[in-house]
């Protein structure tokens, strides 16, 4: 996801960029277009002022023909003013810059003579063209026309004034101005003199210090953006009106003319942002689904596989091509773990029969013979039940050895274990527990036999020893009885032995145990009367005197 984020992030800046480009593009065009439209209202101007001008000319030369001290002159200039709506007055100016004639009544008689237009007039003969200015009287924006009227010597005669409202303004404005544009007429000194749409509030103030008009009047013509008069912020172009310090702009209102752009912009923005969203959802459903997944299944195998279930299959499950190597390895894996795990039973196993047989004899040894004796107790304490053991010596074993050597002694113990494991075999009514099925696990093997109720063990050197659980005193002699003679029909020579032959010294003892009690004092009383019998002449069976474990201790 991180790559095909970096591999979206270009394309991303790439679509802003060319947008931005784009953008910038309109706001040029748009400053085009307002310039251009200042210019056809410039044009307008000068049309409606051409018009003007000839319209003086047809005065001045007509003028001749009336005497000013009459009203002649006047209802010409009533006549002429009426189908011209941009002319607000016609007058005649003789060269003193008194008005001798005009369509105004009122304004005849008004002396002139100071006023730049009319002695730019007198001086060059021509046609002379005011700024605009706020009317005194009529207090709105008026420009004035001046022509004069040659004499005979070629000199001006006369001058024929015309003084031209902005009638023509917002008719012209309606004409190319857009829809939410805006038009201005501002003299050279910050004063609006028209305006579209018109705003009366705004006419006749001064704004020079507004950064929009500021802007205008520091240069003849060129664009500008800012908040308008009205607040709005607009794209204008404007230019100087030729003959006057007056500006006209044109205003294009900015978020008209870039919503085109700002709506393919996000547009462009929300099919880049629709198509990154597919991409990433595409590939986290598709890594979900191809990588995501298998990675989870192939690390729960790996995870059964280390809590030792060896069984599984992974390479039989539905994989990409990309994943059966990896599954097969986990599989060969799990199969050296199987044969490992396997051979690590193997061992233990065998640990553990070294660890509980004694390897000369094949029996228990010691410290199984207690495990079981423990484990008896605890049985025969729970069923109320007794317990007997046999602790066996071999008579004269040392002199054996020295007799015949060890490995003769070896062979010995050998033949006496052989006969305990035979003689303890045969099952005896009253030594069978009645409750077999309640016996721990643990009874269940010794050295991979079946378990049997009588268990005998090689206790230490040439001393063995039986567990008879469930027999009494009398059973346990009877046991240690047929072990004895077992031992005696061997006939094994034995010459440091009075009746020439290996015999065996057996010590009997049995208790009914209690939970109070412990183990290790019945083997202490069956040693006893193992030494008992010993000290008795050997080759017998000695018993312990049948008393509760608490009297023994």
């Amino acid at each position: 996801m991180i790559l095909a984020v970096i591999a979206i992030v270009p394309l991303l800046l790439e679509r802003i960029h060319n947008e931005e480009f784009d953008r910038n593009e309109r706001i040029e065009a748009a400053y085009k277009q307002a310039r251009d439209l200042a210019r056809q209202g410039a044009a307008k101007q000068n049309e409606v002022i051409e018009s003007a001008r000839a319209l003086l000319q047809v005065v001045a030369n007509a003028r001749t023909t009336f005497n000013p001290s009459n009203n002649d002159c006047n209802r010409f200039l009533e006549t002429i003013v009426k189908p011209a709506p941009w002319i607000k007055t016609l007058s005649v100016a003789n060269v003193q810059g008194r008005i001798i004639c005009s369509s105004f009544p009122d304004a005849i008689g008004l002396d002139i003579s100071d006023r730049p237009h009319f002695y730019m007039a007198v001086d060059s003969g021509d046609f002379v063209l005011s700024d605009y200015f706020m009317g005194t009287r009529m207090k709105t924006p008026l420009i004035t026309l001046a022509l004069a009227q040659r004499g005979i010597n070629g000199g001006a005669s006369a001058v024929v004034l015309g003084l031209l409202d902005l009638n023509w303004f917002e008719h012209v404005a309606k004409d190319f101005v857009p829809p939410k544009g805006s038009m201005l007429m501002i003299d050279g000194k910050g004063t609006v003199l028209a305006r579209y749409p018109a705003n009366q509030d705004h006419i006749g103030q001064n704004f020079k210090d507004h950064p929009l008009v500021r802007d205008m009047l520091s240069r003849p013509e060129g664009f500008v953006t800012g908040i308008g008069l009205d607040g709005v912020r607009r794209i204008f172009g404007y230019l100087q009106l030729p003959g006057t310090q007056t500006r006209i702009a044109v205003g294009l209102d900015e978020k008209e003319v870039l919503a085109r752009a700002s709506r393919a912009m996000w547009a462009a923005l929300g099919e880049l942002g629709a198509v990154a969203a597919l991409v990433l959802l595409g590939i986290w459903f598709g890594g979900e689904r191809m990588l995501m997944r298998p990675i989870r299944a192939l690390a729960s195998a790996a995870s059964r596989i280390g809590r030792g279930d060896v069984k599984i299959h992974a390479a039989e499950l539905p994989w990409a091509a990309e994943f059966i190597p990896l599954a097969v390895a986990l599989d060969d894996m799990a199969t050296k773990l199987n044969e490992r795990e396997q051979e690590l039973r193997d061992s233990n196993n065998q640990l553990r029969e070294l660890a509980q047989v004694d390897a000369l004899t094949g029996l228990a040894n010691r410290r199984t013979f207690n495990e079981r004796l423990a484990d008896e107790w605890k049985l025969a304490c729970k069923l109320r039940q007794p317990i007997a053991v046999l602790m066996i010596d071999v008579d004269f074993f040392k002199k054996f050895n020295d007799l015949y050597g060890h490995v003769q002694g070896d062979a010995c113990l050998r033949k006496v274990s052989d006969i305990l494991m035979e003689g303890t075999r045969a099952r005896e009514e009253s030594s069978v527990p009645t409750h077999e099925a309640e016996l721990p696990p643990s009874f269940q093997r010794v050295s991979g036999r079946a378990r049997r109720p009588d268990f005998a063990a090689r206790y230490g050197g040439e001393e063995f020893a039986v567990l008879l659980p469930g027999a009494d005193l009398d059973g346990a002699i009877l046991v240690a009885e047929r072990l004895r003679r077992g031992v005696e029909n061997l006939l094994m020579a034995h010459a440091g032995a009075p009746w020439g032959f290996v015999s065996i010294s057996i010590g009997a003892a049995f208790v009914l145990p209690s939970e109070q009690d412990s183990p290790q004092d019945l083997t202490e009383s069956a040693d006893a009367a193992l030494y008992a019998a010993k000290r008795n002449g050997r080759n017998r069976v000695a018993r312990a005197a049948p008393i509760m474990l608490s009297q023994v201790s």
